[in-house]
């Protein structure tokens, strides 16, 4: 046995760069010879000095029946692997050792014969100051990488790039970024640039969930997805995710360009900027957050529900919206029991003389609210008001020191709060 292990494995070493090729029988089968390499693989990989980079043959597809375990600080580029059919709950690979690079890749799961309650990421993260590189996920039964706390170092998982990917066929998450469950480890200081996501049925491109901090997303294109981008939590304590930012988002024929599906867990700063969704259902999904800053977003021919979102916010801030050829009837956004939420810039365009409101501020929880501020509104074409404040529901919360002026929309005020300014709008 080991005379067949070295004679399927070429292997040299020169100047700390370890390269391999392998032969292999056909993906769709498990060879002995197949079984041979991954031991081999393993094996290199334990064996390799910190630091060294792991040279895979990009031209040989390796079978993986059990995960590979990344134990030191190293590269590992290259790897074309899959896992077998109808094998469940196994990664390919599993990342334990801070500075790991993943580079050069594609690797390919098994969902097609696999139930959900076996799936499993292709590649799971577990330590920090990692890379993972312009690498292609296939068919994955659950997601492409995992950034995962839930870890046995127990310690938070810090700093980490994840770059120029693309999903196809990943039923849930491309990117999945997620702290530990309940445990109150921590993601923290990770950039994700440049993701691609195609046809994801339960999921989409990138999640950041249940205990992060000072995440980056950027240059993200969804098609055919849940959602391009999901901020969110599992609703146990320790989950909030605080200082994200997302930017430079394309979501197409999605649910969601972004929601953010949590709870009241602390949630703050979340900056979402320069978005475009097209043919989405509710592009923007925005709940129990505080400080979130909307910037520069388009949406384009939408059918559906009101595509802009907005519920249970503390401090908003809402820049430059287009809505355009939108054919619903209600409001284009919906801003709901929100403290101090400021709107500059939001128009209608196209055919949108379906929508009953250009936006719609509403109350219908017993609580005091404040801080209102609408300016620049052009809404010329809703058939009921371009801009409505209402107070709805059986115990009818207040509205106070609010202004609404600047706008190109007519203004129906049936709130009526103390403290109101509402002056300079459309009659």
């Amino acid at each position: 046995m080991q005379n067949a292990m070295r004679s399927s494995l070429a292997l040299w070493l020169v100047s700390s760069v370890l390269a391999f090729g392998f032969s292999l029988a056909p993906a769709a089968e498990v060879s002995e010879a197949s079984a041979i390499s991954q031991r081999a693989l393993q094996e290199l990989v334990d064996a390799a000095p910190s630091n060294s980079v792991i040279q895979c043959d990009p031209n040989r597809v390796l079978v993986l029946s059990s995960p590979v375990t990344i134990r030191r600080p190293l590269a590992l580029v290259g790897l074309r692997a899959r896992l077998p059919e109808k094998l469940g709950k196994s990664p390919l690979l599993v990342v334990e050792a801070r500075g790991v690079a993943v580079t050069d890749f594609e690797l390919t799961g098994n969902a097609d014969s696999v139930a959900q309650e076996d799936r499993a990421p292709l590649l799971i993260i577990h330590a920090g100051d990692f890379r993972v590189e312009r690498g292609v996920f296939l068919n994955s039964s659950k997601d492409g990488v995992m950034i995962d706390g839930d870890g046995p170092s127990g310690e938070d998982v810090v700093g980490g790039v994840v770059r120029d990917i693309v999903g196809r066929g990943v039923v849930r998450d491309t990117v999945s970024i997620s702290g530990s469950s309940g445990h109150g480890r921590r993601i923290r200081s990770v950039l994700v640039d440049n993701v691609r996501c195609y046809e994801s049925r339960l999921r989409g491109a990138v999640e950041v969930s249940d205990g992060t901090d000072n995440i980056t997303v950027r240059k993200v294109y969804a098609e055919s997805a849940v959602y391009a981008i999901d901020v969110q939590d599992h609703h146990e304590a320790g989950q909030s995710n605080r200082n994200v930012v997302v930017e430079d988002i394309y979501a197409v024929r999605c649910k969601h360009a972004l929601r953010t599906a949590n709870s009241r867990q602390g949630h703050r700063n979340l900056t979402i900027r320069d978005i475009t969704a097209e043919q989405c259902e509710i592009p923007l999904q925005i709940s129990h957050t505080e400080n979130v800053l909307v910037a520069n977003v388009r949406v384009l021919n939408h059918t559906g529900k009101p595509p802009v979102q907005i519920a249970d916010c503390r401090g908003v801030s809402i820049r430059d919206v287009l809505v355009q050829d939108v054919s619903i009837n209600g409001p284009a956004l919906l801003l709901q029991n929100c403290q101090e939420a400021a709107i500059d810039g939001f128009t209608l365009r196209g055919d949108t003389n379906r929508l009953t409101n250009g936006i719609c501020v509403r109350v219908n929880r017993m609580e005091a609210f404040t801080g209102l501020r609408i300016s620049n509104v052009s809404a010329r074409d809703a058939t009921e008001a371009g801009i409505l404040l209402e107070a709805t529901g059986k115990q009818k919360g207040t509205l106070s020191h609010y202004v609404v002026s600047g706008n190109q929309a007519t203004v129906q005020d049936n709130i009526k709060g103390e403290h109101a300014i509402i002056a300079g709008n459309l009659p």
